[in-house]
């Protein structure tokens, strides 16, 4: 048996199905966020979570015994086949994958409550810019990065083996805030640059990447022609950044892995070809098995629980396990729907 480093707490092989959640960049500007005149409030208020909402769920994924493991240790490469791989955690605790998606602050949103960027400040700490009339704010306080830094500094045994969570992006409007695409790219060099620092923290700490796709289409309205390029835009763009990542986060959570007949599509050959291996879409059963298949192809698959304004206001039942919605909700400072 072996031990940790927190505490020297045996672990054991966890048999139960390891948890996923997942949510979108936070609300880190409320009254922006909320106001009668932002035209995405809507769009806030349905997909995305507060940050003193994140706080309280973190708060409450810890009392109920969570902790959290990688994405990458739970599958692995035997005999040609991508298999599910058991995961280890401490005695009395719970696996559970946390991820992020749309992790780009892409033009539209900046300026309208969340914010700028991921920056790594002047004594190496991971922190948040926004510019916030006409000032900088640099926080500690108000995005998912430094909150669940913050968070595993002052309670380590929710991450046991120093793993964070798992940053799911797209490239079309470059990575982290920064504007690294190679279409209408002021500066791009610099911006690739300031980008790969902060990812290179980002690792450091404990945090992994997945592909969110290039363009963040919904999949089935693109040709395979076009679906070529949006892998070849990711290989060209976010991969020579974020490094080769095997797990793909279908946008929309809208797959097409078979075709008609039962065989491997041609878009889902290419994400295979380029090196693809776990694939993750959106539903609020947990499921992390083979997606079925006649023909016998095997292709690993896990669904993510989704958390943002929706499942909290209706108490999503599936959420219950984790944190109680009703609890978490922050009806001071969303509009009532």
């Amino acid at each position: 048996m072996s031990f940790l480093l927190y505490g020297m707490m045996p672990e054991y092989e966890y048999t139960t199905t390891v948890e996923h959640l997942f949510t979108h960049c936070l609300i880190a500007y409320p009254f922006n966020a909320f106001s009668r005149d932002n035209p995405m409030k809507n769009d806030y208020n349905k997909d995305c979570i507060t940050k003193d909402e994140f706080k309280k769920i973190l708060w409450s994924l810890y009392q109920n015994n969570y902790c959290l493991v990688s994405i990458y240790d739970t599958f692995e490469m035997k005999n040609g086949i991508i298999v599910k791989k058991p995961v280890k955690v401490p005695i009395g605790k719970k696996a559970l994958i946390l991820s992020f998606d749309d992790v780009n602050y892409d033009h539209k949103k900046m300026g309208l409550g969340m914010v700028d960027k991921i920056i790594v400040d002047s004594n190496g700490k991971l922190a948040t810019s926004t510019i916030v009339d006409g000032k900088e704010d640099i926080s500690y306080s108000n995005e998912f990065v430094p909150i669940l830094e913050n968070f595993v500094s002052l309670h380590p045994d929710f991450s046991p083996f120093k793993d964070m969570a798992t940053i799911n992006i797209t490239g079309y409007d470059g990575v982290l805030g920064y504007r690294t695409q190679s279409k209408n790219t002021i500066n791009r060099k610099q911006e690739i640059e300031k980008a790969k620092q902060v990812i290179r923290k980002l690792k450091q700490n404990g945090w992994n990447f997945a592909s969110h796709s290039y363009g963040h289409y919904h999949m089935n309205k693109l040709t395979d022609e076009q679906f070529f390029e949006e892998v070849k835009l990711w290989k060209d763009e976010v991969e020579p950044l974020v490094g080769q990542t095997q797990v793909y986060v279908y946008p929309y959570g809208e797959w097409q892995v078979f075709d008609n007949y039962g065989n491997i599509s041609k878009k889902h050959q290419s994400l295979i070809d380029a090196g693809f291996e776990l694939f993750c879409g959106v539903g609020m059963q947990t499921y992390f098995s083979y997606l079925p298949n006649k023909n016998g192809n095997k292709v690993l698959f896990m669904d993510r629980k989704v958390v943002d304004g929706n499942t909290l206001r209706k108490r999503d039942k599936n959420l219950y396990a984790f944190f109680d919605p009703q609890a978490v909700y922050d009806y001071k400072v969303r509009p009532s729907v």
